[in-house]
């Protein structure tokens, strides 16, 4: 489990470099292009070159949706399932049910942490906060009272429980970050990079492409604006 936790961070640090890394280098080139690509837009529109897009941000009838939309009725009843598995957890949990082997103050201070929790989710109607309430308790190792074989014993099932969980926890994680978009760009410039060239700063060119034909198609559009303003024939 060390092992995947290192391997872990050590894939999170460098997905974060590399968004940093994007985001001073690159994020700067499209802050640049796409309020130039706007104007393009809104140029070849004015000169008849386009048709305003009927869908965009300002086409009649496009309206946000009221902010009291979602959400806005009264807390719904709590469901029969709700109800056991609150009932289950306070069975386990709850602080007066406590044994009289069970005074040390740890698990006092657990059992009572728990059972404010549980009092939230029931609230909030969270069962899936309910049952990982109840998994806590059962599977800390800590909470068993004992020195015996027994008691050893179920400390050490509940350890490599704990320890599955959080393997299990670990490669969802990884399954995770690599479905993200910054793991499939660093994948992309690996695999460039394993034969000989520069994704990213091809990337970068890339943009700054763009944003110099941009300009020039801008500055285009502009002069002709000009000419037809002052009653002249638009130049090819």
């Amino acid at each position: 489990m060390a092992t995947r936790e290192s391997e872990l961070t050590t894939l999170k640090n460098d997905l974060y470099a590399l968004q940093t890394k994007y985001l001073d280098e690159v994020g700067p080139l499209y802050a640049e292009l796409i309020p130039l690509d706007e104007a393009v837009a809104e140029a070849e529109v004015a000169a008849g070159l386009r048709v305003r897009d009927p869908e965009g941000p300002d086409a009649p009838g496009v309206e946000d949706a009221p902010a009291d939309f979602a959400g806005c009725g009264a807390a719904s009843a709590p469901s029969d399932v709700l109800k056991q598995m609150f009932r289950d957890v306070a069975r386990a949990v709850h602080p007066d049910l406590s044994s009289h082997a069970d005074v040390d103050e740890r698990t006092r201070f657990r059992r009572h942490s728990l059972m404010a929790e549980a009092n939230r989710a029931y609230a909030e109607r969270d069962e899936d906060r309910l049952r990982l309430i109840l998994h806590a308790w059962q599977h800390d190792p800590g909470l068993v009272i004992g020195d015996d074989p027994v008691a050893e014993h179920e400390r050490l099932k509940r350890r490599a429980s704990r320890l599955n969980t959080r393997l299990l926890e670990i490669e969802s994680a990884f399954a995770d970050l690599r479905r993200s978009a910054i793991a499939q760009l660093k994948q992309k410039i690996d695999d460039a990079q394993a034969q000989g060239w520069d994704l990213f700063a091809e990337m970068k060119r890339q943009v700054q492409r763009e944003i110099s034909m941009g300009r020039a198609t801008l500055e285009k559009l502009r002069r002709q604006a000009a000419r037809r303003s002052n009653g002249l024939k638009p130049s090819a």
